[in-house]
């Protein structure tokens, strides 16, 4: 189902997220430039942080999108017959 696919890579891409996977630390929002390791790690913590959780929520869109599908499909087959 089209469905369950997206929802399971927004799932596992939130995972890895959640998990600091350095193969996703280009698509973290960071500076160019840092002087300061310290303020590097911040940012990168707050943005795996920021990008796990909205990846997560797409998920459960899509898991809302594909019930509430569901039950039109329901209702309108219910009522032709």
């Amino acid at each position: 189902m089209v469905h369950s696919g997206y929802q399971r890579l927004n799932y596992d891409m939130g995972l890895f997220y959640y998990m600091n996977s350095v193969a996703l630390l280009e698509d973290l929002p960071l500076e160019e430039e840092y002087t300061d390791p310290k303020k590097f790690y911040a940012d990168a913590e707050n943005g795996y942080s920021m990008n796990a959780y909205n990846c997560w929520i797409a998920a459960c869109l899509y898991i809302f999108t594909f019930l509430f599908c569901s039950h039109q499909f329901y209702m309108n087959n219910r009522t032709s017959v």
